[in-house]
């Protein structure tokens, strides 16, 4: 059940009542990375923000790697989640894991499709290394 509240700035949020709404996924390499990793995407702490988290392991040591949630699926394909400059690049320690965090400027959705993909570098964006699919979980 969902319920309606209106802020006193006239903003309209949906919130669930009751429920946790989480968007979660298993990040894995692809075309010969051996990357693992997890991805979690939840309500922000401001009203009308989403939080991401992801984190990874069994990467190069000393690589930059960019990353964004994305609109579709690993398969399909799909635009940026919120604003690109939102994330910021993940480094990655000598041990070959890396971790961040991005608050994107919109509402954490209740619906649709979603994945996290990795890139290989800044200068080769068009390259991923891992990819990973969200599944809602309530």
């Amino acid at each position: 059940m969902k319920t309606t509240v209106v802020l006193s700035l006239g903003v309209a949020l949906t919130l669930a009542a009751g429920r946790h709404v989480a968007w979660d996924g298993m990040v894995m390499g692809v075309g010969g990375s051996k990357l693992r990793g997890e991805v979690e995407m939840v309500a922000g702490k401001t009203p009308g923000t989403t939080a991401v988290e992801v984190s990874f392991a069994r990467d190069a040591a000393g690589a930059i790697r960019p990353w964004h949630v994305h609109v579709g699926s690993c398969a399909k394909g799909g635009p940026v989640l919120g604003a690109a400059s939102a994330y910021p690049v993940l480094r990655v320690d000598g041990k070959g894991a890396a971790g961040g965090k991005a608050t994107l400027r919109l509402a954490l959705p209740d619906s649709g499709s979603f994945y996290v993909n990795v890139h290989e570098s800044s200068s080769a964006m068009a390259k991923i290394v891992a990819c990973g699919d969200l599944l809602l979980e309530e």
